[in-house]
């Protein structure tokens, strides 16, 4: 296991039961709920909660930064496209002209500002020469210790044109990493001091389209942006598995898998790795998050979505509340479009000390 190679926030616990619902019928909006205090965010789409306690609410190409104790505002709102939030900034894709993608770095506070420009020269490749080929930055971009790191793509009908590769920027110095390496998606830690990522098998090799691939984490060198550690899977891993949460606590990575067996359904496992893999008991085969006080779990069908669902706060001394469980009925339109609200849980895939 590596050591943190940046510096690491406080990281406040959440204070139980802490959680956001997306209510998607009628007129959408987000319902975030802390002990004693439920905001209501018209055109709210989701809420990321921060080392710090406050609470980045997006919506329709916006963010804003709420107290969610009080339900006051913190922030006015920023424009955003593709976004990704660490505690140090709220990094988003600023479009394009052509021959250069634009990233906007926000400060925490959303108070102050920076944009990058990054000419698609700096992509090095030769497929962006052809007439129907197109560079662009895409997926979430983060900022850690002052580096920002995007990803970029060449943008073509021909299945031939597939350059891509993670752009590291530190002032204005902008190099290259991961060269058409397997990488879904960048994962930084909650506490700022790592940065992960999701690596996915491509299927070369295989005779369908839509094929389940494997998926490994890995972390990367901050200063360099290439693959520092590899940490596999799982004993017991095959590729129905999906990751859907990660962390990394000091020397501990976290992990949650969504684990689907068949076309439905389907339960979450946590695994820590240390050295070696370890099945996190306490988090059961629930989507759990440890807040102070207690956990609070859902369980439901991660098969479909909005589906009827349990979600249970269990304090750490006394009966477990039910919050809502999956008799409760869920709204329904005029068509008979059933819709439970998309619910998000903050606080920490690892028990508090």
């Amino acid at each position: 296991m590596l050591d943190p190679d940046l510096p690491a926030v406080e990281v406040r616990a959440v204070p139980g039961p802490s959680y956001a619902e997306q209510v998607l019928l009628g007129r959408q909006h987000l319902l975030i709920h802390v002990p004693g205090h439920t905001t209501r965010v018209d055109g709210g789409w989701e809420a990321v909660w921060r080392p710090d306690g406050s609470v980045v609410v997006l919506g329709s190409r916006w963010a804003r930064v709420l107290d969610p104790a009080t339900g006051e505002w913190r922030s006015g709102r920023v424009r955003i496209g593709e976004y990704g939030i660490t505690p140090e900034a709220l990094t988003t894709l600023g479009g394009r002209r052509r021959g250069e993608g634009r990233v906007v770095v926000h400060d925490a506070a959303l108070a102050a500002s920076r944009k990058i420009v990054i000419p698609e020269s700096a992509a090095e490749s030769d497929q962006i020469d052809g007439p129907d080929a197109e560079f662009q930055l895409h997926g979430r971009p983060y900022t850690l210790g002052g580096v920002t790191f995007v990803e970029w793509g060449v943008n073509s009908e021909s299945d031939t044109v597939t350059d891509h590769g993670l752009f590291r920027v530190e002032g204005e110095r902008i190099t290259q990493a991961l060269r058409n390496e397997p990488l879904v998606r960048l994962w930084p830690s909650l506490d700022g001091s790592a940065l992960l990522a999701v690596m996915q098998d491509n299927g070369e090799d295989e005779d369908c389209g839509g094929c389940q691939v494997e998926q490994k984490v890995v972390e990367l060198d901050p200063d360099t942006g290439g693959i520092a550690a590899d940490y596999g899977t799982p004993p017991g891993y095959t590729r129905d598995w999906r990751i859907s949460s990660l962390d990394k606590v000091g020397r501990v990575l976290a992990v949650q898998y969504v684990v689907r067996e068949g076309e439905s359904g389907g339960r979450y496992q946590t695994w820590t790795y240390d050295g070696s893999w370890h099945r996190q008991a306490a988090s059961g085969d629930t989507r759990t998050r440890f807040q102070a006080g207690g956990t609070l779990t859902w369980a439901g069908d991660t098969g479909e979505p909005n589906q009827p669902y349990d979600l249970v706060w269990h304090p750490s001394s006394g009966p477990a509340e039910v919050i809502r469980d999956r008799a409760t009925p869920c709204p329904t339109d005029d068509t008979d479009w059933t819709a439970c609200p998309t619910v998000s849980l903050p606080g920490s895939l690892l028990p508090l000390e």
